[in-house]
């Protein structure tokens, strides 16, 4: 996967993604999908390389839909594509459990 610009990313996160999750540097405080400081800090303390949480996030974002299943609402599949969706992966990647990561936006 090709690099993404993660101030882009920011702006998007926060139109399209913040109303469902929480991200401390994105001043998003939703509740429906998974609080993604949470979800990605002990990953972080782990030392997990931010290329593979990236990945875990693209994926996500191009297969998560919803499981009949469960009975749970899950994340539209390509609720953003191509650039778009790696920028928004790469922001999260980098930002998440990290309250003030620099990147503006």
């Amino acid at each position: 996967m090709t690099s993404g610009d993660p101030a882009a990313g920011k702006k998007l996160f926060k139109t399209t993604c913040g109303s469902c999750h929480t991200l401390a540097d994105a001043g998003t405080t939703g509740a429906i999908g998974p609080n993604l400081d949470n979800a990605f800090g002990s990953d972080k303390a782990q030392g997990f390389d931010v290329q593979t949480i990236r990945d875990v996030v693209r994926g996500q974002i191009a297969y998560a839909d919803s499981d009949p299943g469960t009975g749970h609402p899950g994340m539209p599949a390509n609720l953003l594509r191509g650039q778009d969706a790696k920028n928004v992966a790469v922001y999260v990647a980098k930002c998440s459990a990290r309250p003030h990561c620099g990147v503006s936006g």
